[in-house]
Protein backbone atom coordinates (compact mmCIF):
# COMPACT_ATOMS: atom_id res chain seq x y z
CA UNK A 1 0.00 0.00 0.00
CA UNK A 2 1.17 3.02 -1.00
CA UNK A 3 1.03 5.98 1.53
CA UNK A 4 -2.00 7.81 -0.63
CA UNK A 5 -3.77 4.96 0.37
CA UNK A 6 -5.66 5.76 3.66
CA UNK A 7 -6.40 1.68 4.05
CA UNK A 8 -2.66 2.11 5.20
CA UNK A 9 -3.98 3.75 8.74
CA UNK A 10 -6.14 0.71 9.44
CA UNK A 11 -4.07 -1.53 11.29
CA UNK A 12 -4.94 -5.64 10.28
CA UNK A 13 -4.76 -7.51 14.33
CA UNK A 14 -5.21 -11.14 15.17
CA UNK A 15 -4.86 -13.09 18.45
CA UNK A 16 -1.09 -12.96 17.88
CA UNK A 17 -0.89 -9.59 18.40
CA UNK A 18 -3.95 -8.39 19.82
CA UNK A 19 -2.39 -7.35 23.17
CA UNK A 20 0.53 -5.23 21.53
CA UNK A 21 -1.76 -3.68 18.95
CA UNK A 22 -4.76 -2.94 20.99
CA UNK A 23 -4.28 -3.31 25.25
CA UNK A 24 -0.87 -1.54 24.61
CA UNK A 25 -1.82 1.12 23.33
CA UNK A 26 -1.98 4.31 24.65
CA UNK A 27 -4.40 5.71 22.16
CA UNK A 28 -8.06 4.82 22.45
CA UNK A 29 -8.81 2.23 19.83
CA UNK A 30 -11.72 1.79 17.16
CA UNK A 31 -11.32 -1.72 16.52
CA UNK A 32 -13.59 -2.98 13.29
CA UNK A 33 -14.79 -6.58 13.34
CA UNK A 34 -15.46 -7.67 9.88
CA UNK A 35 -14.96 -10.50 7.40
CA UNK A 36 -14.81 -10.80 3.89
CA UNK A 37 -17.82 -11.74 2.58
CA UNK A 38 -20.06 -9.16 4.62
CA UNK A 39 -21.47 -6.88 2.17
CA UNK A 40 -21.73 -4.09 4.24
CA UNK A 41 -18.53 -5.07 5.94
CA UNK A 42 -17.30 -3.83 2.24
CA UNK A 43 -19.15 -0.81 2.29
CA UNK A 44 -17.67 0.19 5.35
CA UNK A 45 -14.07 -0.42 4.76
CA UNK A 46 -13.39 3.14 3.29
CA UNK A 47 -15.32 4.78 5.74
CA UNK A 48 -13.42 3.30 8.38
CA UNK A 49 -9.99 4.07 6.37
CA UNK A 50 -11.00 7.59 6.15
CA UNK A 51 -11.59 7.93 9.81
CA UNK A 52 -8.39 6.39 10.80
CA UNK A 53 -6.98 8.59 8.50
CA UNK A 54 -8.60 11.96 9.20
CA UNK A 55 -7.42 11.14 13.36
CA UNK A 56 -4.31 9.24 12.98
CA UNK A 57 -2.25 10.26 15.94
CA UNK A 58 -5.18 10.81 18.22
CA UNK A 59 -7.09 7.49 17.24
CA UNK A 60 -5.85 3.89 16.29
CA UNK A 61 -8.13 1.76 13.71
CA UNK A 62 -7.31 -1.77 14.01
CA UNK A 63 -9.75 -4.86 11.96
CA UNK A 64 -9.99 -8.03 12.81
CA UNK A 65 -11.39 -10.53 10.76
CA UNK A 66 -14.34 -12.10 12.23
CA UNK A 67 -13.68 -15.59 10.45
CA UNK A 68 -10.40 -15.98 10.97
CA UNK A 69 -10.14 -14.37 14.42
CA UNK A 70 -13.28 -16.07 15.91
CA UNK A 71 -12.29 -16.14 19.80
CA UNK A 72 -10.98 -12.91 19.81
CA UNK A 73 -14.67 -11.79 17.85
CA UNK A 74 -16.27 -14.07 20.87
CA UNK A 75 -14.21 -12.33 23.64
CA UNK A 76 -16.08 -9.40 22.54
CA UNK A 77 -19.35 -10.48 22.41
CA UNK A 78 -19.55 -10.18 18.59
CA UNK A 79 -23.17 -11.88 17.67
CA UNK A 80 -22.87 -9.79 13.67
CA UNK A 81 -20.92 -8.37 11.45
CA UNK A 82 -19.39 -5.29 11.18
CA UNK A 83 -19.45 -4.42 14.76
CA UNK A 84 -17.38 -1.30 15.95
CA UNK A 85 -15.82 -1.19 19.01
CA UNK A 86 -14.04 1.32 21.23
CA UNK A 87 -11.57 0.21 23.68
CA UNK A 88 -9.20 2.96 26.13
CA UNK A 89 -6.99 1.60 28.23
CA UNK A 90 -8.09 -2.17 28.18
CA UNK A 91 -11.92 -1.48 28.68
CA UNK A 92 -14.31 -1.01 26.22
CA UNK A 93 -16.20 1.91 25.97
CA UNK A 94 -19.30 1.96 23.46
CA UNK A 95 -19.68 -0.70 20.39
CA UNK A 96 -22.31 -0.53 17.47
CA UNK A 97 -23.47 -3.50 15.58
CA UNK A 98 -24.42 -3.01 12.07
CA UNK A 99 -22.52 -0.10 9.65
CA UNK A 100 -25.28 2.66 9.44
CA UNK A 101 -23.39 5.94 7.33
CA UNK A 102 -20.37 7.58 8.97
CA UNK A 103 -22.05 9.56 11.42
CA UNK A 104 -22.42 6.69 14.23
CA UNK A 105 -18.60 5.90 13.60
CA UNK A 106 -17.38 9.69 13.99
CA UNK A 107 -19.71 9.48 17.17
CA UNK A 108 -18.45 6.51 18.40
CA UNK A 109 -14.53 7.84 17.59
CA UNK A 110 -15.27 11.27 19.61
CA UNK A 111 -16.92 9.01 22.68
CA UNK A 112 -13.02 7.47 22.35
CA UNK A 113 -11.26 10.89 22.15
CA UNK A 114 -13.28 12.39 24.90
CA UNK A 115 -12.59 9.40 26.88
CA UNK A 116 -8.72 9.99 26.67
CA UNK A 117 -9.07 13.74 27.45
CA UNK A 118 -10.83 12.91 30.19
CA UNK A 119 -8.03 10.32 31.44
CA UNK A 120 -5.61 13.10 30.77
CA UNK A 121 -7.03 16.07 32.65
CA UNK A 122 -8.41 13.44 35.54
Amino acid sequence: MTRDNPEHCVTPVSELDYEDEVLGCELPVLIDVSTEWCPPCRVAQPVVAELARRHAGKLKVVAIDGDACAELAARFGVRGFPTFIGVFRGEIVDKKLGFAGARPLEQLAQTLLEAARRNATG
